[in-house]
């Protein structure tokens, strides 16, 4: 009883002190909010604006793109955009520095090049008033290291085409007011207090408190947008961050662009139907290739390695699309969907050759790996998934930092995801031969396997505004570089490229036929050549050697010393390349 009743008393004073706790919270948050509303409501532009304290040059940069000439101004200002323009420190403000910035937070160096990706949500525009905008955007360095992302908050004016946006790392219930004391002028002071106060009217609550946030560079973005083709936008640009010194200009010749939502979408829906149907090539190339090498001796042809790398590909491309199809809009959505599906049904239909491949490799692994039940296939799992979550993980920390390591890093997994020929180059070499891969999948599964690749890395104007590098054209090289050398071993022999002192010794089966095992056959082989010495255990009929000076194509030997018929061994050879007494592998003819 008096443990029951100790906790009871523990249970009462700890709800007794978190209703007090949430209670002065509460009371706390209700006196902020009732001062904020009283602040807020009480600001002027005489009084509480900022836009007059930036210094000289920027201030008269902003009001030069707000007085210019009205332009061919756009509905709305939703949507993609990009640009990469050089910093400058203007010495005139007292700034952070990197070393009082948390991690996330970075100032950008002076003299340095940013990259700037922005994406805008906003309001029509309407006739005389200004819309409300919203929106991220994310700063790195000239070489891709990630800086920091920054929640915008803004007005546009659809009149004249100009906007002005607000950007911090964490949205607080400061920024409100931030927004509206750096707008350029009373009009503008006045129209963005009105907005403000509409939209958070009763909203106010859901943001943090000033105290709440980091330290940390807040940007004003002071920007004009010009006419542009179709749907697309230009913009000039004034970005500036008082508490930081930073300042990043986009002139006219260098403009902020961007592409409205719906191109956007339609960029998303163009790579995803591409990539669907080259999916489903694949497919088609597999079954027929499959279809080719039913058999022992030609499924013995194959690489198990080969079709590895693939397998890796196809869950790698099922993962990312899949990611992918998480992208706005409904049409994205199922088509991305369906496109990390068909990656799917591609790996299981490579992991069904795959293991048929590797039963005629492989069979004590197989007969192992069967043995040990559902243990051998969660373990066989496992393995291929934690390679999936690595590359995963790597592939992020690349679209995230881009440094020049991580570039490299990136280069290096996916120049050893791209060597899935190589095994099948090598076992050509070995074999002498290469006779049992289509060319036709040789050629297609190149192609379609690089598209991905190349489209995000090659193409600067893809739906994923990944910015291009140069190391995809080494990819690429390097991958059609190996698909041209298994094309040339179709036609000149598996060993084409090796010097002949180089290359294995190839085993002739026309060789002397050995003596045989027993003494009373040997005899009896010496006193007469034409009797049988042999018999083949394909047929079992006696195997006649023929003299030296004859053809000897009537027997063949193998490499474990078995007499057969030629003909007879040459019809085994094309359904197992085993011998059928010992089952040692045999070389190709």
């Amino acid at each position: 009883h008096f443990y029951i009743a100790l906790v009871v008393t523990l249970y009462l004073l700890f709800a007794l002190g978190m209703r007090w706790i949430l209670a002065d919270a509460a009371a706390d948050r209700d006196d902020f909010e009732q001062a904020w509303w009283l602040s807020f409501r009480q600001m002027t532009f005489a009084r509480n604006s900022t836009f007059s304290a930036l210094p000289d040059s920027v201030r008269r940069s902003a009001e030069a793109l707000f007085a210019a000439p009205p332009a061919a101004a756009h509905e709305t200002i939703s949507g993609q955009y990009l640009g990469q323009w050089p910093v400058a420190y203007t010495g005139q403000t007292t700034a952070y520095w990197n070393g009082t910035l948390p991690e996330g937070y970075l100032r950008p160096a002076n003299s340095s090049n940013v990259a700037l990706e922005m994406s805008l949500d906003a309001d029509p525009a309407v006739r005389g008033s200004a819309s409300l905008v919203s929106g991220t955007a994310q700063l790195r360095n000239g070489v891709g290291t990630y800086l920091t992302t920054l929640d915008l908050q803004g007005l546009y004016w659809g009149d004249n085409g100009t906007a002005m946006l607000f950007g911090v790392p964490e949205i607080s219930a400061q920024t409100a007011m931030d927004v509206v004391r750096a707008m350029p002028s009373r009009h503008a002071f006045e129209q963005a207090q009105a907005a403000y106060s509409q939209t958070l009217d009763g909203q106010l609550l859901s943001y943090k408190l000033p105290e709440e946030v980091k330290d940390s560079c807040s940007y004003q973005m002071y920007l004009r947008f010009g006419a542009a083709p179709g749907e697309q936008y230009r913009a000039q640009m004034i970005m500036f961050a008082p508490n930081c010194d930073v300042l990043l200009a986009a002139p006219s010749t260098q403009p902020v662009a961007g592409v409205t939502d719906a191109v956007f979408r339609q960029k998303g829906t163009r790579y995803f139907r591409t990539a669907l149907a080259l999916v489903l090539v694949q497919v088609v190339l597999l079954l027929q290739q499959s279809r080719r090498t039913k058999t022992h001796a030609g499924l013995s042809m194959i690489s198990h390695y080969m079709l590895l790398g693939q397998v890796v590909i196809d869950g790698f491309g099922f993962h990312l699309h899949l990611i992918g199809s998480m992208s706005s809009g409904l049409i994205n959505m199922i088509l991305g969907f369906v496109t990390a599906v068909a990656y799917l049904f591609s790996m299981s239909f490579n992991i069904r050759y795959l293991m048929g491949v590797w039963r005629v490799h492989r069979p004590d692994s197989i007969e192992a790996l069967v043995s040990q039940g559902r243990d051998g296939i969660l373990k066989l799992y496992l393995r291929f998934y934690a390679v999936m979550a690595v590359g995963l993980y790597i592939i992020y920390e690349f679209s995230n930092t881009r440094e020049m390591s991580s570039q490299y890093l990136l280069a290096a997994i996916l120049a050893a995801i791209y060597s899935y020929w190589l095994p099948q180059i090598y076992l050509n070499v070995q074999r002498g031969v290469n006779r049992h891969l289509r060319v036709d999948y040789i050629i297609g599964i190149t192609a379609t396997r690089l598209f991905v690749p190349a489209y995000f890395l090659a193409c600067p104007d893809n739906a994923a505004f990944i910015r291009p590098s140069p190391l995809i054209w080494y990819l690429v090289a390097y991958n059609l570089a190996q698909a041209a050398v298994l094309v040339l071993q179709r036609l000149l022999g598996g060993r084409f490229f090796i010097p002949p002192p180089l290359r294995p010794a190839e085993h002739d089966y026309c060789a002397v036929p050995p003596p045989p095992a027993d003494e009373e056959s040997r005899i009896d082989a010496e006193q007469d050549a034409s009797d049988p010495a042999h018999t083949c255990s394909i047929c079992l009929m006696p195997v006649v050697a023929a003299p030296l000076a004859e053809p000897a194509a009537a027997h063949a030997v193998t490499p474990c010393l078995h007499v057969y018929h030629g003909e007879c061994l040459a019809s085994w050879m094309e359904i197992k390349l085993e011998c059928p007494v010992c089952r040692t592998p045999l070389p190709p003819t």
